[in-house]
């Protein structure tokens, strides 16, 4: 009984020695990233560095999801007022359908309409998906939390990375409800949508 006793002491003992450790750990890694919150917290939105350009920012009440053309840099946006399609390069809506339409939700897809009809776009929004966050030559968006439920979006250039070689990066949006953002497959324009409208960027 005495040595059962002092076996389960001394378990006892190595468990919270583990979980000690384990709250070391987590301290250190939070310790480690306090200068970045506190930078992060310190940026105020501003103009997207060169080569990108603002170029608009669509309303769109309900918006539910957006996705890319792989051969193209056209925008397929679903909302509860229908769909439309934006040319993200020159930041002009291309065709409108005001048909209700939810078919294929929760399965990441959607319908084009004009001259996407006759495809069918991934898209990421409500259902969740995602547009892709890197381009190939290295541009970088990065979508942060810090005072739930404000979401900061970032951009960074190429060889610079938020979590280890944060030199230069432009806090490009916020917004409470961040449905959506991301890449082109050219990587030649991105877009961030929220339940409100979709905001376009491009670059030549």
């Amino acid at each position: 009984m005495i040595v059962l006793c002092a076996l389960r002491n001394r378990l006892g003992l190595v468990v919270q020695l583990k979980k000690l450790r384990i709250q070391c750990q987590l301290t250190s890694m939070y310790n480690h990233l306090e200068p970045l919150k506190k930078r992060l917290r310190s940026l105020e939105i501003d103009q997207v560095p060169d080569p990108w350009k603002r170029l608009a920012t669509f309303s769109t009440g309900g918006l539910r999801s957006v996705g890319y053309d792989r051969e193209s840099d056209n925008l397929l946006v679903v909302s509860s007022q229908g769909r439309g399609v934006i040319d993200c390069l020159k930041g002009q809506k291309i065709v409108r359908d005001d048909e209700e339409y939810y078919e294929n939700e929760t399965y990441l897809e959607a319908q084009g309409i004009g001259i996407l009809s006759d495809r069918i776009i991934r898209m990421a929004g409500l259902f969740g998906g995602g547009l892709s966050t890197i381009t190939e030559d290295g541009w970088q968006l990065e979508c942060v939390t810090l005072s739930f439920p404000e979401q900061m979006v970032i951009l960074l250039p190429p060889n610079s990375y938020l979590y280890s070689k944060p030199d230069r990066m432009t806090k490009i949006y916020e917004d409470a409800d961040i449905r959506a953002y991301g890449f082109s497959y050219s990587g030649k324009s991105f877009v961030i949508a929220t339940p409100s409208g979709v905001t376009i960027f491009a670059r030549e």
